[in-house]
């Protein structure tokens, strides 16, 4: 009986080479390489060199939406074309701590109220839990007479703290390490007052003296707090 005699493939380790796992559908690369890149970008980074498939995979939206940024700087000064691509392609995937960073930056120290204001308004859009304490600081900030951005302002805070990941002191000493890594150029004003257009009730607004003043709310308590500490001005 003749055996024919089977040629022995060497693997391919190549950097940028081929590799069996192009058989795999897409989707589960993907999700596999997005809990990756939520723990360290420098696994990340790693794996994409393993094969070119990853490499591909790696710049996927999804992946990069849940790029963890702790190797990174809270405001990089110093950086270089490709961490500032990176970044950048970060935001444009909708990361939330790379929007919310961003539009740090842009609203207190750069003073681009309007764009730095959006971008934290996207961050807490996807739940980020600073992001969200920020922009109901800010709406607060901006309401003066405006009930409606007065009313977003509290709801957003209260929804926070309602949430059962939310802790206080945790969101204080997260907002402390980000203000302190900031030029302040940019200070928020709270104006606590108490009148009958700003009452809110358990079960909603009402224009009537039966309800929790601002000044009582647990969503204005809560937020001078926070806001005293960052050294912002009430």
């Amino acid at each position: 009986m003749l055996v024919k005699k089977m040629k022995r493939t060497e693997p391919n380790n190549k950097v940028g080479g081929g590799c069996n796992i192009k058989y795999l559908p897409k989707d589960l690369l993907t999700h596999v390489l997005a809990r990756v890149a939520s723990g360290s970008i420098a696994d990340l980074f790693n794996v994409e060199q393993s094969c070119r498939d990853f490499l591909e995979v790696g710049n996927d939206n999804y992946v990069l939406q849940h790029a963890c940024m702790d190797s990174f700087h809270v405001v990089p000064w110093l950086r270089s074309y490709m961490a500032s691509l990176f970044l950048r392609r970060c935001r444009e995937s909708g990361n939330a701590e790379a929007l919310f960073r961003q539009g740090m930056l842009e609203y207190f120290t750069l003073l681009e109220t309007e764009s730095g204001l959006v971008l934290l308004q996207r961050a807490a859009h996807k739940g980020h839990i600073e992001a969200t304490y920020v922009v109901g600081i800010l709406l607060l900030s901006l309401s003066h007479c405006e009930n409606k951005l007065r009313r977003q302002g509290l709801n957003l805070l209260s929804c926070l703290k309602r949430r059962h990941c939310f802790r206080v002191e945790q969101c204080r000493k997260r907002m402390k390490h980000v203000v302190s890594n900031l030029w302040i150029h940019y200070n928020v004003n709270v104006d606590i007052r108490t009148c009958n257009c700003w009452n809110t009730c358990r079960r909603g607004w009402e224009e009537d003296n039966y309800g929790v003043t601002c000044s009582e709310s647990p969503a204005l308590n809560l937020a001078s707090g926070i806001v005293k500490q960052l050294g912002f001005v009430i």
